[in-house]
């Protein structure tokens, strides 16, 4: 035994002595166990960029000719279909006081390939609800890491209520003291508070590339307010729920004084839709189904009344409703130069094609699935179908029009409305073209082009090249 640990100690300090103590490939052949800047002392991601063991998805080693082909992508609408928002091309255009937000990603920092692939899928729309935060700091430049700071050098932060699985695994462990008996308890407990607010880092969404900021007004001012509002939560927190105190109340109270979650009533409604097409079903196998067994007219009849009254006129009026809120929407934010006319021609055209693809499709796959439910008799089949209906045609939808947006227009036009002018397009080019050229880590910023003006609206590049 002695010999044994005589030798794993030589290897360590042979290991120690060929690489360094600092080198990552020999941590654990030296015995080195880290302990990470997360709860517990878990280790997270901003840590493996900081001990220099991998790079973020903002660190891009791509060519100049790819740069100069690079188009900013348009804004799209958010759930509640009254708020614009937009994605960060560069994180050095982030500055504090900005509402930012990414898809929501319940296993965070359990695998980077997997955070990057639900940062995809939001990228795609297909994944509906988003976790919110506010930043802190300006973002001045990106070291040759892809760590976002600031001017002085420090990590850039934001404020956010969160948790990932590795450090919510290392709370419940730490309150049930280490023993397996009191896991349940801590679990219960856990779950009545399991996201904290706190101040992060930037760099912990490293792995997740798409990130998107709310197109809106913001002076000096009020980002100055919404920075100490949001210190003032961290240092007086309250229980985190995730019905009545989520991340997204407190990220709309703080920019915008309204304490509501948009993505909370999305949901609300998306489960009575399901259960109306459920009560509508039930109404049809109940009185349509027992009818067909004997010799029947009327019964049959007030059947399909009350289902498509209880499974089709929702769906119709949704798409209805909803285009008519985001066509106030846009043309308000228009009219506020927040977005340009190329923008707004875009969500327009692109809402329509939504109102009458999705809820055109999925209002007549409704409408004639009892006709296919009493032909094939695969009555749970049908019922499946009717309420995936509309969800499935929307992402659908939303994947059809990123393939033509990603894979037609912005590579062959660069813009994805061709009826237009193309200042903001060219504006782009040329501001991701100058960053090309300059190098990858500066203490200072950048000059106006590349941080668009210090504590000038996030919306500053779409105002200038709204046409008159």
């Amino acid at each position: 035994f002695g010999g044994t640990a005589l030798r794993g100690s030589v290897a360590r300090l042979l290991a120690m002595a060929k690489h360094g103590l600092d080198s990552p490939i020999n941590e654990k052949a030296a015995g080195i166990v880290r302990k990470g800047s997360g709860y517990g002392g878990v280790w997270t991601a901003k840590d493996d960029f900081e001990s220099r063991r991998r790079r973020t998805k903002w660190c891009q080693p791509e060519s100049v000719a790819h740069l100069k082909r690079k188009v900013e992508p348009p804004p799209r609408l958010y759930v509640d279909n009254r708020t614009i928002i937009r994605e960060v091309v560069n994180v050095c255009d982030l500055q504090r006081g900005d509402h930012c937000m990414i898809a929501i990603n319940l296993v965070r920092c359990v695998s980077p390939t997997l955070d990057y692939l639900v940062s995809i899928l939001g990228s795609l729309e297909v994944i509906y609800f988003y976790h919110h935060f506010i930043m802190v700091d300006d973002v001045a430049y990106v070291d040759e890491q892809g760590i976002p700071r600031t001017e002085s050098g420090g990590l850039a932060e934001l404020v956010e209520y969160a948790n990932t699985v590795p450090e919510a695994l290392m709370e419940v462990r730490i309150q049930s003291l280490g023993s397996w008996r009191r896991w349940p308890m801590a679990a219960a407990r856990f779950l009545l508070d399991k996201s904290r607010c706190q101040r992060s880092a930037l760099a912990d969404y490293g792995d997740t590339k798409h990130l998107y900021r709310v197109v809106e007004h913001v002076t000096s001012e009020d980002r100055q307010r919404i920075v100490e509002q949001a210190f003032h939560l961290v240092n007086n927190p309250k229980t985190y729920n995730v019905l009545w105190n989520n991340c997204e109340h407190v990220t709309n109270h703080i920019s915008r004084g309204h304490f509501t979650s948009p993505s909370m009533h999305f949901g609300v409604w998306g489960i009575c839709r399901a259960v109306l097409c459920m009560l509508g079903l039930v109404c049809l196998h109940a009185l349509g189904g027992a009818c067909y067994d004997r010799f029947c007219v009327s019964r049959p009849l007030s059947a399909l009344i009350v289902y498509h009254l209880l499974a089709t006129l929702p769906v119709i009026l949704q798409a209805l409703v909803s285009f008519a809120m985001i066509s106030h929407t846009v043309w308000k934010q228009r009219a506020q130069a927040l977005i340009s006319r190329d923008d707004s021609y875009h969500l327009i055209g692109k809402e329509f094609g939504r109102m009458v693809v999705v809820g055109g499709g999925a209002a007549t796959a409704i409408f004639l699935m009892p006709e296919m439910a009493w032909r094939s008799r695969q009555y749970v089949l049908t019922g499946a179908l009717v309420l995936v209906a509309y969800l499935l045609s929307d992402v659908a939808y939303n994947f059809l029009a990123h393939a033509v947006m990603r894979g037609v227009l912005m590579p062959v036009w660069g813009k994805v409305w061709l009826i237009g002018s193309e200042d903001r397009v060219n504006l782009v080019m040329e501001e991701v073209a100058d960053k090309s050229e300059e190098p990858v880590e500066k203490k200072r910023p950048r000059g106006p082009r590349h941080r668009r003006g210090k504590g000038k609206p996030a919306h500053r590049v779409a105002t200038d090249a709204a046409p008159m």
